[in-house]
């Protein structure tokens, strides 16, 4: 009798342990005892953690990617209502998958360069929405890579904080604090009173 495909065990456990550990600290023999597997389990699947991570990195950013394009899809919202939707929705995804959005937010650096120029990166939605909005003259002028950067900013940084700071210094995945953050996102960005 085959032995069962235990990729996606291996695949929560890993995400469990860059969360967790960091990627650097993680070893092939934390993943391989998290999921309850041998190493050779894991390599059956992946070259080794670089590999996996990478996979891991590249299917969730991916997932989110989709998640704010449907929300900035909405053809009966405003900018600002969209805008504040994906910075609820990026907190929600905190909040439900702290291991996920925690690997997601540590992993940038290492991974999101090595994507494809072609992958659809969650920015360029961001971007689209921002320069939507300077079109119809919601968002105010500027750099639309810069704004959408700053808009970013307001939703993650708190969750960085959340994620390394002493535990208890914020809550970013409470209602409040997700009225707070998508408030001052379209606060960022929004064309200013005259």
């Amino acid at each position: 009798m085959p032995r069962p495909n235990r990729e996606a065990e291996i695949r929560r456990a890993a995400l469990r342990c860059f969360s967790r550990l960091g990627y650097d600290a993680t070893r092939v023999k934390h993943i391989a005892a998290e999921a309850g597997v041998s190493d050779a389990a894991l390599y059956a699947h992946w070259k080794g953690k670089e590999e996996l991570a990478a996979d891991i990195y590249a299917e969730g950013i991916k997932a989110y990617a989709a998640t704010i394009s449907g929300i900035a899809a909405r053809p009966d919202s405003s900018v600002e209502a969209r805008l504040k939707a994906i910075a609820r929705a990026s907190l929600e995804l905190y909040r439900t998958e702290p291991e996920a959005w925690t690997f997601l937010i540590q992993g940038q650096g290492r991974f999101l360069a090595a994507l494809e120029a072609d992958f659809p990166y969650p920015i360029h939605v961001i971007e689209r929405l921002i320069a939507e909005g300077q079109a119809d003259g919601s968002v105010r002028d500027g750099d639309v890579r810069l704004l959408a950067g700053i808009a970013t900013g307001c939703f993650t940084y708190p969750v960085i904080v959340a994620i390394f700071a002493r535990a208890g210094t914020i809550d970013a995945g409470s209602d409040e604090a997700a009225t707070v953050i998508s408030d001052a996102t379209w606060a960022a960005v929004r064309t200013r009173a005259r």
